[in-house]
């Protein structure tokens, strides 16, 4: 058995101009079979073994170990890494149940918008003369356009209903007249309280200081109070405009118990809504009415076709 190679001499048959060559391969081949002995023999745990191997060439020097997993495409630690875990927004939106909470709460929302705007509607349908009553003597019931005035100081904001069997009292009463189609017209004062628009008290004139008493029945709080200014029809015979034709009131002071209201209109020949005032709540048991301006219309004679009354509360 020949003894150990030399690394030192090639073999006779490697050329002369490849020994250098030879020899530093030849040498790279013992040092790792040397590498791999040790890795067969490990040292006990206690010793430490720190080999250091020299290489005339540092190109041909491998790379050392690298210790912990390897990373692709950054060099953070654990710590620097973003958390992945889903926000909570996402938890419910991934969730069975995202659709059907979507759903209710939709609906809850259309819900309450319907209830604000039933709401706001109520409101108004309890101010409408249609649901105290005031309609036009028409086949068809018409209700009697109106309006809201601006309200004084102190007014009374919360719902009103209109006051029913007023009894309404004033001195100065015009004769019964004839329609157009021959009918008979009265102009009592009980016609201003009937709930009907196109039925009227009138009197000859101006009637400026024509006071009318409302006598309520028994004391309760009013909170509004309102009229038509005048003669609110068109005969169906001749298509007169009755409103037009008579005059029109324009200025009324209203007494309710300790209560002062003066109370403006236009006068204008086509505003014939009743026109609604809040008043401050204020327990009375008769409302009484002083005309104090009119408007001069072709046939001087004043008339009012409703008076209104709101019950507070």
């Amino acid at each position: 058995m020949s003894g150990p190679t030399n690394p030192g001499s090639p073999p006779p048959e490697v050329p002369e101009e490849f020994a250098d060559a030879y020899r530093a391969a030849y040498g790279r081949a013992l040092a790792a079979q040397t590498v791999g002995q040790h890795r067969e023999d490990p040292a006990p745990p206690d010793e430490v073994v720190d080999e250091v191997e020299e290489y005339d060439d540092p190109a041909e020097r491998p790379l050392p170990r690298r210790g912990g997993p390897l990373r692709v495409g950054t060099h953070r630690t654990t710590e620097e890494y973003d958390d992945d875990s889903p926000t909570w927004f996402e938890g419910i939106r991934d969730s069975t149940w995202f659709v059907p909470l979507l759903l209710a709460l939709l609906a809850l929302l259309l819900i309450l918008g319907a209830y604000a705007v039933g709401r706001n509607i109520a409101g108004r349908v309890d101010q409408s003369p249609k649901s105290d009553g005031l309609v036009v003597d028409s086949p068809d019931g018409e209700v009697q356009p109106f309006t809201n005035q601006k309200p004084g100081k102190g007014a009374w904001k919360g719902n009103v209903t209109r006051v029913e069997d007023v009894q309404a009292k004033v001195g100065c009463t015009s004769k019964p007249g004839v329609e157009a189609d021959g009918e008979p017209a009265s102009y009592e004062a009980s016609n201003l309280t009937d709930g009907v628009a196109d039925t009227t008290w009138r009197c000859n004139g101006k009637a400026i200081g024509v006071q009318i008493t409302l006598r309520l029945g028994e004391e309760i709080p009013v909170g509004q109070v309102g009229l038509v200014p005048g003669y609110a029809k068109t005969d169906e015979t001749d298509n007169t405009d009755r409103f037009a034709e008579n005059n029109r009131v324009r200025r009324v002071r209203w007494n309710i118990g300790d209560t002062t209201i003066v109370q403006r209109m236009s006068g204008a020949p086509d505003d014939r809504n009743l026109q609604l005032v809040r008043v401050p709540r204020t327990r009375a048991d008769k409302v009484e009415l002083e005309i104090l301006a009119v408007k001069r219309g072709p046939r001087n004679k004043t008339a009012i076709s409703e008076i209104q009354i709101g019950r507070a509360g």
